[in-house]
């Protein structure tokens, strides 16, 4: 009986599995977007969004999909415990979002914030490289 039961539940993972995958593939671009970013899948997000043509949508998604990225990095991301590696990747990804959409009010807050912060402590700033990209689109670094 019991390796009945597990005969089962194996045969009903793999069924899952299997829908889930018939479900991705008749998804809009959209929709296989925001089914990444709901499960923190920015760079498989990215990804895709690289392998499409730069449409008024693709470039849409990729703003949003960038500002996910630096909010996910700045505020939820636990796997990074370093707050300079933490703040300087979500500098960078809203940097991206800059350069999709200069007027993006969210990722200029976001900076700000973060600019904000490092403007307190002394010997503190972002990497060389991202500080310069931030002086590119005018923020005082």
């Amino acid at each position: 009986m019991k390796k009945l039961f597990i005969l089962f539940l194996i045969a009903g993972f793999a069924a899952c599995a299997e829908t889930k995958k018939e479900d991705m593939s008749t998804k809009s671009l959209t929709e296989k977007v925001d089914l990444f970013l709901e499960n923190d899948q920015y760079s498989d997000a990215l990804t895709l969004l690289e392998t499409q043509e730069e449409t008024e949508e693709v470039m849409t998604l990729r703003e949003k999909t960038h500002l996910n990225y630096g909010l996910f990095l700045e505020y939820r991301d636990s796997n990074v415990t370093n707050m300079r590696d933490k703040m300087n990747g979500a500098l960078a990804q809203y940097v991206e979002v800059l350069k999709i959409n200069p007027d993006n009010e969210k990722a200029i807050s976001e900076i700000e914030q973060i600019l904000g912060i490092y403007a307190t402590f002394d010997n503190r700033s972002p990497d060389e490289e991202v500080a310069e990209d931030l002086r590119e689109l005018g923020f005082e670094v």
